[in-house]
C-alpha cells in the first residue's frame, strides 16, 4: 500500500456534511485526535477526507435562535499546517451562506486563533450583538476565565 503524501493537495480532498449513520466515524476521528466529543444527531457535522480517511472535521450545534455555534474544528495532528482547517471552514461558510435560509455561525475562539477566524470573515462581537443563548454561553465561559473570544460569521 502506498503511503499518504506528506502534503495534501486540496483538490484531492472530499468535503461532506456527514449523515447520521456516519457520525460514529467522526466520533472515532475526534477520539484519535484526543477530543472528547460525541456528535449528536441534530448537529451539523462536516468532514474533509483524503483517500476515504477523515483528516478534518467540524461540528456546529443548532441553537434555539436557528443559528449555529461552531465547536470542535479539528485537523488530524499529522495533517496540520496545510491550510486544511481554512479550506474546511471556507466550504462550510459557502454552504451556510448559500442555503435557502442562511444562518449566522458563532464561535468562541482561542486568542491565538483570532486572526484565523478574522481572515475567514468572522467578526469580533459583543454579547449584545448575538442571540441570548450564545451570550449566555459567553458569560459562562467568562466566569470560568477561559479567555475565549466571541466571534461570528454574519449572513443575515
Amino acid at each position: 500500500m502506498l503511503a499518504e503524501p506528506a502534503v495534501i493537495e486540496l483538490q484531492n480532498t472530499d468535503f461532506e456534511r456527514v449523515e447520521e449513520l456516519r457520525l460514529p466515524l467522526v466520533n472515532r476521528f475526534y477520539s484519535n485526535c484526543n477530543y472528547q466529543v460525541k456528535c449528536g444527531r441534530l448537529d451539523y457535522v462536516y468532514s474533509m477526507s483524503f483517500c476515504g480517511k477523515i483528516i478534518a472535521a467540524a461540528r456546529l450545534l443548532p441553537q434555539a435562535s436557528g443559528h449555529l455555534l461552531l465547536r470542535n474544528l479539528c485537523v488530524a495532528p499529522e495533517k496540520r499546517n496545510q491550510k486544511l482547517a481554512t479550506h474546511l471552514l471556507e466550504k462550510i461558510i459557502i454552504e451556510l451562506s448559500s442555503a435557502q435560509n442562511p444562518v449566522n455561525c458563532y464561535c468562541f475562539a482561542l486568542p491565538h486563533l483570532q486572526n484565523f477566524y478574522l481572515a475567514l470573515g468572522f467578526k469580533n462581537l459583543n454579547p449584545e450583538q448575538v442571540p441570548p443563548e450564545i451570550a449566555e454561553a459567553h458569560y459562562r465561559n467568562c466566569a470560568r476565565k477561559r479567555g475565549w473570544i466571541l466571534m461570528g460569521f454574519i449572513n443575515v
